[in-house]
């Protein structure tokens, strides 16, 4: 275990690329070439011949996320003993569920409708949100706000898209938009400013309504608002999201979920809040007389199942405003899974399902879930409204569920697992000299470590302890940060505070600053330790470390503008890039890193620089240390692009072979017309608020086999771009 830890307190604070793509098509040939074993199966992350060391590359084959465990109630619980009695069918209504385009309350909306391609959305119309995550919210709401940098030369105000486009509402990216942060000199962060804007090209979700009631249609009835924001003339277009969606591929295996890390690793049955929402429990049954008694849920390891129950009720993403999951319930349950969806015969979890004859989500869940959990002959009552058990339990049903599915979703075939395993054919010369940059020069490993190529992930659970972290920052001050987010100085740290913010009821997102709360006595909502041994920069130079040692109470931290480490893995798939989507290849990205960011002013004094008197930080700078001129030349460039773009992919993605298949979808690719007028839906030609109606596009079904020779791999976003 010492050796363990002594390995992991190497661990250097931000990395050098998280995640982009070239603008050309990729030569999958490549990625193809290989040919994996079958994973092994497991129920837990199995460590591999070393530790999860962030310094060195590692396999993540034969890895699959572990069952959630915890209490209910205030006894020990696991996944299979206590809640799943199939887990077959289980992963069944979990895909079921995460593809379903009922789940939205414009019966048009599923999870899947921002994470059908690689995991993530690849929609290019009506994507963009003005930035309304800005603490300043004279801005937040305006679309093309330039970049802002007192005093520093070239800031040049510029209202449109780098291309001269309009943007905003149901405008169409360019290849010509990106990146949206332009400098005179692309190695120098402080040369003046030729574009850039605080546009976020985010998920098109809902429009802008309120719930009424559930229908046993497939539509909620809800009233339909004039949206201030998301709108052409006086039509309504759907509402965006304000960050980018990142893939749910290998997610399962995430401490926290989000950008921000919001989903929690706790999971209570009904938010993606842990022991965060008081008013968080399910619902169960203990003896025969058929009442059910609410009761808290913590259930560790299950940071899939939190995220998955944040979108369904979100008025942007999929929900009218004020709907709850037990309205989705009393909606779903007697629906048959996916009526409006066709499934392939040959999908490999739900082709037995590909007929007419589909079972209802009632009877998944009963066929899933135990009695207790949905037999009681009472109903409970909700903020006043009686519900049945079912009903009130649903968001316990599809978080686990989902959380099962997306289990399946690990990507441990691409080249790289086939080159650290032993065939060193696997990657080409260019590829391994890309390799060799990623782990040095490039210092990209140094956050994208591990076997999902994220510090976010199983290195934190394997690491007790290793939560908050002490480093020296790039203004050469002492802090402590969340292990596996950071500030890389995308944008200045005012238009987004990531974990540095707050949950609905006012507690820090951040383990730092719940630490130091912990440090003057006060209660906190997570659970976790902090082990001082395990600190980059020792409380002591003493040998060996003491772990009674404390921080002062009110030391430095530095998570304002810090963000979730992504996972590299399927890389060149999953643009446009960072929590903004402000690059659309890697090529971009490589370039923000080589520079050093684009934070503007010195290590000491910049634009990552946030002043957060709730929380006694007035940080001149929160930037990570290692966010500094790289001095990569063109060639390594190259060579870092093609390891990233070919040894990264899992052929299986790119392919939408098993587990990566599934059911036909139809998604809203903006609104018919354009970024100057849109078409009225037929349905509101007479309503006070209209809607525009949806450019649709169909996703085919695709089954067991992947994708046909015909419909070729899937493509970069910037391939997608006119």
């Amino acid at each position: 275990m010492k050796k363990h830890l002594n390995i992991l307190r190497t661990i250097s604070l931000t990395c050098a690329v998280a995640g982009g793509l070239v603008a050309v098509s990729l030569p999958y040939k490549s990625a193809l070439a290989a040919k994996a074993p079958a994973p092994a199966t497991t129920n837990a992350p199995q460590p591999a011949t070393d530790p999860p060391s962030s310094h060195k590359l590692q396999s993540l084959r034969g890895m699959t996320p572990p069952d959630p465990s915890g209490t209910e109630g205030g006894r020990k619980v696991d996944l299979m003993t206590d809640y799943v009695q199939n887990r077959t069918a289980a992963i069944q209504l979990g895909k079921a569920l995460f593809w379903d385009m009922n789940i939205g309350s414009d019966g048009n909306t599923a999870c899947a409708t921002c994470h059908f391609h690689a995991g993530v959305d690849h929609r290019i119309t009506n994507q963009l949100n003005p930035g309304l995550n800005n603490t300043n919210t004279n801005v937040a709401s305006m679309f093309n706000k330039p970049f802002a940098a007192a005093h520093i030369p070239g800031d040049v105000a510029s209202y449109t898209t780098k291309s001269g486009g309009k943007g905003g509402p149901n405008y169409t990216l360019k290849k010509a938009d990106f990146p949206t942060h332009v400098l005179a000199d692309p190695l120098d962060h402080n040369s003046p400013i030729l574009y850039s804007t605080d546009d976020v090209t985010g998920s098109q979700g809902v429009f802008d309504a309120n719930f009424t009631k559930a229908s046993q249609s497939r539509f909620d009835n809800c009233t339909q608002l004039p949206d201030p924001i998301f709108h052409v003339g006086a039509m309504n277009v759907r509402r965006s999201t304000g960050r980018n969606a990142p893939t749910v591929i290998n997610a399962a295996f995430n401490v926290r979920n989000f950008w921000d890390g919001r989903a929690n690793n706790v999971f209570n049955g009904l938010s993606p809040f842990g022991n965060r929402d008081p008013d968080a429990g399910i619902f169960v049954t203990n003896d025969a007389s058929g009442v059910a008694a609410k009761v808290r849920l913590a259930l560790d390891d299950a940071s899939a199942a939190s995220q998955a129950v944040g979108p369904p009720g979100s008025p942007v993403e999929m929900s009218c405003g004020g709907r709850t999951f037990a309205d989705i319930g009393r909606r779903m349950l007697d629906n048959p899974m996916l009526t409006q969806q066709k499934i392939a015969p040959t999908d490999s979890v739900l082709g037995a399902f590909s007929g007419a004859n589909r079972p209802t989500y009632r009877d998944l869940i009963q066929k899933v879930f135990q009695p207790r959990l949905w037999n009681a002959k009472q109903q409970v009552s909700l903020g006043g409204t009686p519900y049945s058990q079912m009903e009130a339990n649903f968001p316990l049903f599809f978080g686990l569920a989902i959380q099962m599915y997306e289990s399946t979703l690990v990507s441990d075939q691409a080249p790289l697992d086939d080159y650290l395993n032993g065939n060193r054919q696997a990657l080409n010369d260019q590829q391994v000299k890309g390799m060799g940059i990623f782990t040095g020069k490039g210092q990209c490993v140094k956050c994208h470590g591990g076997p999902e190529l994220t510090n976010a992930a199983s290195r934190l659970r394997l690491l007790a302890g290793g939560r908050v972290d002490r480093i020296t920052m790039a203004d050469n001050l002492t802090t402590l940060h969340d292990s596996g987010f950071f500030n890389t100085g995308v944008r200045r740290t005012s238009e987004d505070l990531g974990v540095g913010g707050t949950d609905p009821w006012g507690n820090q997102l951040s383990f730092t600053r719940q630490y130091n709360t912990m440090l003057q006595g006060g209660k906190v909502p997570d659970p976790f330790t902090v082990d001082v041994c395990t600190f980059e920069v020792p409380l002591s130079p003493a040998i060996p470390c003491d772990p009674s040692l404390k921080p002062k109470v009110g030391f430095r931290d530095s998570v304002d503008g810090s963000f979730k480490t992504p996972t590299l893995r399927n890389i060149a798939l999953t643009g446009p890039y960072f929590h903004n989507g402000s690059r659309a290849t890697l090529q971009q990205v490589v370039e923000f890193y080589n520079r050093g960011g684009d934070q503007r002013g010195s290590d000491a004094n910049n634009t990552s620089a946030f002043d957060h008197p709730a929380v006694n930080q007035h940080n001149t700078s929160n930037l990570s240390p290692d966010v500094k001129p790289l001095s990569l030349s063109s060639t390594d460039i190259d060579a870092l692009v093609k390891f990233m773009e070919v040894g990264l992919t899992d052929p299986r993605v790119a392919w939408e072979r098993a587990p990566f298949d599934h059911p036909e979808l139809f998604i809203p690719q903006g609104a018919i017309g354009d970024e100057n007028s849109v078409t009225a839906q037929a349905a509101d030609l007479t309503a006070s608020t209209q809607r525009a109606a949806d450019a649709q596009v169909a996703i085919k079904p695709v089954g067991a086999e992947g994708r046909t020779v015909s419909q070729g791999p899937l493509q970069p976003f910037n391939n997608d771009l006119p």
